[in-house]
């Protein structure tokens, strides 16, 4: 029982098929696997003399899952203010991705891990790296879990930084490279899949070869879909084919192994598609708020939720967010519809909280292992402060929604991964902070000057102001 560890005393959310919670209840730990949930008296007597992190007045949830982000962006916060799509792309975004170094690329993803980590969130996906290795290696020194992949791009484009833009083979390759080195490594922890950057950036062959081989090696294929209303007339310019939905579904590529990211502008027959196909939606809204892509205004997130589309959440990038904390995130997705639709019962907390956890493991085809609390199941958790001024009164009488409206994810205090405390009194485990702060900002510093880069360049308009 060495390995054993009790966190007792605190209201368990399970999240599991019941809904079972117990308060106060427990969580036993044994290696990197959940041995039991129940109530806190009954399991500190079952296990007496175990190591135990005790959680009274605390709630006690699985860890959260960030199913879209770019972890190589950390280092990029503030390239992407108040610029249009396309400036910000062109001029900034594509170029730092281009230009990093692979020490620049695992530098920046522990910076977006470790804020990951203070924010509650276990579980990672990234759509596509031009650097999926150190994205990989940064993930496995922090421990934390995630999908890493290598981004596939290699339709021409004029705008495209050289290093970006490959020839289909090339492309392939690459990706399958990454499926192999790091599928299942780090104890399982990490996982690999094929991309599909979007659809205005990949050919019909790179189309249904990726498709092929996503189904032969058992993986998933993650990709970007009608995040802007112009997405469409780009693929259209590019490949000479009408809207992004029924392309991927002629092309063969729809199947419960897509997962897409945006999804902010679609017609009622695709939401049919992606639902008979069994396709994953993931809903970003700090990036669409924050980017004006429409898909809290214009899009049909509460329609493809309302029709059973499985859909998670994701922050995009520390760039294209501006945070990594998925309680935040959360709140927007709960309470973004309502106001658009003028509706107060559209979404919600308890909505927006199954995203982040069991619906969000459904999402990233990981919901045998995480998601829930369960024996059985990986021990991948969170242990919340309650105790600020957001969550009183009565913090626990209705804690998933006060941890969705009131908090945010400072209040994450203990984390455990896989059955590893990653976090302890808000202390992360495997990042001394202080050094990698003073080091992340002379990166930041070297990759701008080197690549011609600007933090607060002009964008946006001053109070007051009208377009001319």
């Amino acid at each position: 029982m060495s390995e054993a560890l009790l966190i007792k005393g605190g209201c368990v959310v399970t999240m599991d098929a019941a809904r079972r919670r117990f308060d106060p209840g427990a969580v036993l730990v044994e290696g990197s696997r959940i041995a039991a949930v129940g109530p806190s008296q009954e399991l500190a007597a079952a296990y007496p003399g175990v190591a135990s992190i005790e959680a009274a007045g605390a709630l006690v949830t699985p860890g959260l899952i960030d199913a879209h982000n770019h972890p190589i962006h950390y280092l990029s916060k503030g390239l992407a203010d108040d610029l249009e799509l396309s400036v910000r792309s062109y001029r900034n975004i594509w170029p730092f991705e281009a230009g990093l170094t692979p020490e620049e690329a695992h530098l920046s993803s522990l910076g977006t891990f470790a804020e990951m980590i203070r924010g509650g969130t276990t579980c990672f996906v990234d759509p596509g790296s031009p650097r999926p290795h150190e994205v990989a290696r940064a993930a496995a020194e922090i421990g934390i879990r995630g999908v890493v992949s290598r981004e596939a791009w290699d339709l021409p484009d004029e705008n495209a930084p050289a290093g970006l833009l490959e020839q289909t083979d090339a492309v392939l390759a690459a990706g399958e490279e990454v499926v192999e080195r790091w599928n299942g490594a780090a104890d399982g922890r990490l996982r690999a899949w094929l991309s599909l950057v979007r659809p205005s950036s990949v050919s019909d062959e790179l189309c249904r070869r990726t498709k092929r081989r996503a189904d032969e090696l058992g993986v998933g294929i993650h990709g970007h879909l009608v995040a802007s209303r112009t997405e469409d007339r780009d693929t259209q310019r590019v490949v000479g084919s009408g809207s992004a939905v029924p392309r991927y579904a002629e092309l063969g590529l729809l199947g419960p192994n897509l997962c897409l990211a945006h999804l902010g502008w679609l017609e009622d027959a695709e939401i049919e598609l992606l639902l008979e196909a069994g396709v994953k939606g993931v809903h970003c809204p700090s990036a669409s708020m924050l980017g004006g892509f429409g898909v809290i205004a214009h899009g049909r997130f509460p329609e493809l939720v309302e029709a059973g589309v499985p859909v998670a959440l994701g922050s995009d990038a520390a760039a294209i967010s501006r945070f990594l904390d998925m309680v935040r995130v959360g709140y927007l997705a709960a309470c973004g519809h309502k106001d658009a639709r003028i509706d107060p019962t559209v979404m919600g907390a308890d909505c927006a909280f199954e995203m982040l956890t069991s619906g969000g493991a459904r999402c990233v085809l990981w919901e045998d292992e995480i998601g829930s609390l369960e024996a059985g199941k990986a021990a991948d958790l969170v242990v919340w402060d309650t105790d600020g001024l957001e969550w009183h009164p009565n913090p626990l009488a209705n804690p998933i929604r006060n941890l969705i409206y009131s908090a945010s994810g400072r209040s994450a205090r203990t984390v455990l991964i896989d059955g590893n405390v990653v976090m302890r009194d808000r202390v992360i485990a495997n990042l001394d902070l202080d050094p990698f702060l003073a080091a992340a900002d002379a990166a930041a510093a070297a990759v701008r000057a080197r690549l011609g880069l600007e933090v607060g360049a002009e964008g946006g308009r001053a109070a007051g102001a009208t377009a001319g």
